[in-house]
């Protein structure tokens, strides 16, 4: 469905994957700061959300990177 909504609006299917796969994996982490900060401890909501960017800054980014960059494509020649 989210590429039939995609190709209806103009928007490519990788970036709609995408933009699904960042929702999908934001959307706990909402969810458990809401159910703590309705609980009365909002600063375990807080920390939570910074903790949680924090990672997905520190090893969500990097990680892709660092595979993508240590997997060599074609051979390459040292002159």
């Amino acid at each position: 469905w989210a590429e039939v909504i995609g190709n209806t609006i103009g928007i490519p299917p990788v970036v709609m994957g995408l933009t699904l796969l960042a929702a999908g994996t934001s959307v706990p982490d909402l969810l458990s700061s809401v159910i703590v900060a309705r609980m009365g401890e909002g600063d375990m909501a807080l920390s939570s959300s910074i903790g949680s960017n924090i990672f997905d800054i520190m090893v969500g980014l990097p990680v892709p990177w660092i595979v993508f960059t240590a997997i060599p494509s074609k051979p390459s020649t040292v002159v």
